[in-house]
């Protein structure tokens, strides 16, 4: 995949908010500064898109008070993400997209940030942001909100069209949540999407599952965690698309789309 750039909208840029532009790859993250000031951020991750190889994103994570670095380091995470990181403070961020970066908008605000890839495999750096979070944040420009919870996406504000879109996605839930944006079939229903992920789940395809080679991924945010809102683009040639959130449940370990986070949506 050739590593491009993706351009920030005018509509961001022009809001002055003070800016990260990073690397990732698989020895870390490249370009981070020492510390930071407290704020909202235009950030910019350039690297591979996800793969078995590349972890495709950067991941911003605040500890929960009292816990070290070492502390996470140590725990254990082998049956999905550790105890600890429900409730972590995580901002969201967008994943690269096959242009090889991406643009979102996300909230910093102050104490220790652990900065790694989206997978947290390689080796965190510890950035702190210092001072207070700026009471006139501006608010970044969106054609689209989608507000998250348990156990639903709902496209709450606004329409998605052909071209770029600019979106806004608020987790109005207790969980981290995440959502996976694919393109369908023309004319997939929610229903079918269901029986989908639960012919998946069971190894039984249902008579209305659709054939999971038809479904194409095209972007993910970056998990959030409950009362974050951030911003990205969104880019979607017109047809049916599937909004999905995969995150593990924090009490059963199912993910979240098992238990009917997901969404149908149509783009013109």
């Amino acid at each position: 995949t050739p590593v491009g750039v993706v351009a920030a909208p005018d509509a961001w840029t022009g809001l002055g908010l003070p800016e990260l532009n990073l690397t990732v790859g698989a020895e870390g993250v490249a370009g981070l500064p020492e510390s930071i000031e407290a704020g909202r951020y235009l950030l910019t991750v350039h690297g591979e898109p996800p793969s078995e190889s590349a972890p495709g994103g950067v991941m911003f994570l605040q500890l929960p008070e009292g816990m070290t670095l070492d502390d996470a380091m140590a725990a254990d995470s082998s049956e999905g993400p550790p105890d600890f990181f429900y409730d972590a403070l995580v901002p969201g961020g967008a994943l690269i997209t096959e242009a090889g970066s991406s643009v979102s908008i996300i909230d910093l605000p102050p104490g220790e940030w652990v900065v790694a890839d989206s997978r947290l495999t390689t080796m965190p750096v510890i950035v702190p942001a210092t001072g207070e979070m700026p009471a006139d944040l501006p608010e970044p420009e969106s054609n689209a909100t989608f507000a998250l919870g348990e156990m639903f996406i709902e496209l709450s504000e606004g329409s998605l069209d052909a071209g770029e879109n600019l979106i806004r996605i608020v987790n109005d839930g207790d969980q981290p949540h995440f959502v996976d944006f694919n393109r369908l079939p023309d004319g997939t229903t929610n229903e079918q999407i269901a029986a989908t992920i639960e012919g998946e789940m069971s190894g039984t395809p249902g008579a209305d599952a659709i054939d999971v080679n038809d479904v194409v991924f095209v972007t993910s945010s970056g998990d959030q965690s409950s009362g974050t809102t951030m911003w990205m683009q969104l880019t979607l040639e017109a047809g049916t698309y599937a909004g999905i959130c995969w995150f593990p449940d924090r009490e059963t370990g199912m993910p979240h789309a098992a238990m009917g986070m997901h969404m149908v949506f149509e783009v013109e």
